[in-house]
């Protein structure tokens, strides 16, 4: 068998096996996914405010957002609805962390641990098991509980490129470390932090929590009690450069996806909660007892995640397979430790505006629980799990990269006692006192109908562009964007972005970046450097074939493509020859965009189409051109005045539809 038709054979078996492969690890995954309830749902997973605010006694029940409006003088809070997202509190979300915080003296604590002290079965990798881990452990059945566990694992999926990012352009940690060494092996771990952490009052007395979040990273070595943080993590550490892409665009994955943005709802809880307790408000046993009812918990082991590529490239010399480089496999295996460590929280600042919408106010709170409160706080029970400032030395690894066809493993020597999920540490916070700092929002917000509520009306309105200015409306779109969000499904337990200047500049900007993504994307995909093969870092992975001939790319990479401008102007002829064309290349991108690629007869037709918008002509080139001469190199491609003609051959080629 001649070495092309040999390579060609072998490039299609390597083709049928990776998409038998794929095909089983996708089943695989779902029914582990539905076996575990694995998976964030917001329908009847989100507290509802006005369930809680009946239960905790309030005379008027708001439909919508809830806020804070505190008494100085008496030392109480009570309930108002409020139309002003920053300001809005999850009631269940609130009295949670205050029940943890009165009985533990800390935060909600999760924790995602090896099974077996972290053993894995070489023979079957894919097995190893996670066991969740609570405190305290009645969090399990709880809401916070579903929220920090769902957010810790949806973070290691996007982490590992499970699926498509958030953000346009958004690299996962795995196509971050393809760039690296193949033979290369690594080991490190995430979590989320709060960069930031304030309370805010408003002129009328509304306490606004206001936090930065962040995910940090750390390469991780091995020790004498097995991982351990490395002296110096690399700054090209691919988990390094994922955290710090996910940091950067933050608040516009929390507006995006719905376990995200819960995450955040909980720790603005918890920064309340820590507030109301320092500051010496004294709060009814009813805002202690909110979560004292528990659902049944699904199970307290979940499969450890993994995520398997393979490459492979066939090289031929002279008609012979010269080298079949045996494929390389690259795994990916971990934990994420999420902790809000480094909080100093003293008193609330002066905002401006009222962010009260009416108030629904609570029965005198008891003054029992004075004491109560302020000795939990001043005096807490000593620390059970070691902090994000102390090594761990037992963390969960993320191996991310390994060369060769096996996966890579776990290290055996991992500890039960260090929480490797989500670790809302607020204890070097001083939040017994609002921050001074000036206003940050502008404008009234105060609703004159406390029953109403935003939810799914704001995407009717949003729809029809009438409540919001043309400019804010795209930006809103671009926001929410169908493809790269879910917070529709969240339905009336939606909430809005919060309407600061300062916050919405921002989503701006970074809605901005991903314009520039989007632009460059199809500049490239309209010029001759595009490859069908090997489409670039711009766009996903996935539209690099995993198995290739070499000669073919070069091969490919050769042809020589001549613009045509004359086509791109006059298109009405060549929409209707698409009508009835298949396209040879058909990707699309993480929004939705198409990129497609037909060829009619010489003709090679390119086509971009938006998320719900029209199929448009970007560029038509000509593939005429000699191959032959671009891959034996010739430059000069004229005709010398001593050439003489020894041959020509007409050839007539068959159009379609004749």
């Amino acid at each position: 068998l001649h070495g092309e038709c040999k390579a060609q054979c072998m490039l299609l078996d390597l083709h049928t096996d990776e998409q038998k492969r794929k095909r089983g690890e996708l089943q695989l995954k779902k029914s582990r996914r539905e076996e575990f309830d694995i998976g964030w749902t917001p329908v009847g997973t989100i507290p509802s405010n006005s369930v809680s605010a009946g239960r905790l006694g309030c005379a008027v029940m708001p439909k919508g957002m809830c806020c804070l409006v505190s008494d100085k003088d008496s030392l109480t809070v009570s309930i108002a609805p409020t139309f002003e997202p920053a300001a809005a509190i999850n009631l269940e979300y609130l009295t949670l962390a205050l029940q943890v915080r009165r009985t533990e003296g800390r935060e909600p604590l999760f924790s995602l641990d090896p099974a077996e002290n972290g053993k894995l079965d070489d023979e079957d990798p894919e097995a190893a098991m996670m066991v969740k881990r609570f405190e305290p452990d009645w969090l399990a059945g709880t809401s916070v509980g579903e929220v920090m566990f769902q957010a810790d694992y949806h973070l290691k999926e996007l982490s590992f490129g499970e699926y498509d990012q958030p953000v346009i352009g958004m690299k996962s940690c795995f196509e971050c470390s393809e760039k690296d060494d193949e033979d290369s092996e690594w080991s490190a771990r995430e979590w989320f932090v709060v960069r930031k952490a304030e309370i805010h009052v408003s002129d009328d007395q509304v306490l606004v929590p206001y936090l930065k979040m962040g995910v940090e990273a750390r390469e991780q070595i091995h020790g004498d009690d097995g991982l351990e943080d490395a002296a110096i993590t690399r700054p090209d550490h691919p988990l390094v450069r994922y955290a710090e892409t996910f940091t950067h665009n933050f608040d516009l994955i929390a507006e995006r996806k719905s376990v995200v943005s819960q995450l955040r709802e909980v720790a603005k809880a918890s920064i309340m909660a820590k507030f109301l307790l320092e500051s010496g408000n004294v709060l009814p046993d009813s805002w202690f007892s909110l979560g004292d009812e528990t659902k049944p918990v699904c199970c307290l082991e979940v499969p450890q995640l993994w995520n398997d590529r393979f490459y492979s490239k066939i090289s031929i010399k002279d008609g012979a397979i010269e080298s079949n480089k045996d494929p390389k496999g690259h795994g990916l295996y971990g934990g994420v430790d999420f902790g809000i460590d480094r909080f100093r929280l003293s008193a609330p600042s002066r905002v401006a505006t009222s962010v009260v919408a009416g108030r629904a106010v609570l029965g005198r709170p008891a003054s029992s629980l004075m004491s109560t409160s302020r000795a939990g706080l001043s005096v807490g029970p000593a620390r059970q799990f070691a902090r994000l400032s102390t090594p761990l030395s037992a963390q969960m690894s993320m191996a991310a990269s390994k060369a060769g066809l096996g996966v890579p493993r776990v290290s055996a020597g991992l500890s039960m006692g260090v929480p490797q999920g989500v670790d809302l540490n607020l204890d070097k916070f001083n939040l017994s006192a609002p921050a001074e700092e000036g206003s940050r929002w502008g404008g009234s917000v105060q609703a004159k109908d406390a029953e109403l509520a935003i939810g799914s009306s704001f995407w009717s309105s949003l729809e029809d562009g009438a409540a919001f200015s043309a400019e804010d409306a795209n930006l809103l779109r671009e926001v929410f964007h169908p493809c790269l969000s879910d917070r529709r499904e969240e339905g009336d337990h939606f909430a809005p972005p919060p309407t600061s200047a300062s916050y919405m500049q921002k989503l701006k900007h970074l809605v901005k970046g991903e314009q520039m993504v989007r632009r460059q994307r199809v500049e490239h995909f309209h010029s001759t450097e595009f490859n069908m093969d090997t489409a670039g870092p711009l766009f996903p992975p996935s539209w690099t074939a995993s198995f290739e001939i070499e000669q073919q790319i070069e091969k490919r990479a050769a042809e020589a493509l001549q613009p045509r401008m004359d086509f791109v102007v006059e298109t009405g002829v060549l929409r209707e020859a698409l009508q009835s064309a298949t396209p040879v290349f058909d990707k699309h991108t993480e929004d939705g965009m198409r990129f497609r690629i037909y060829k009619i007869g010489s003709l090679q037709v390119r086509t971009t189409q938006e998320h719900g918008g029209e199929e448009t002509i970007g560029m038509v080139f000509s593939t005429c051109a000699s191959i032959q001469a671009a891959a034996s190199g010739q430059q000069d491609k004229s005709i010398k005045d001593h050439e003489k003609i020894v041959k020509a051959t007409e050839y007539v080629e068959h159009a379609e539809g004749d």
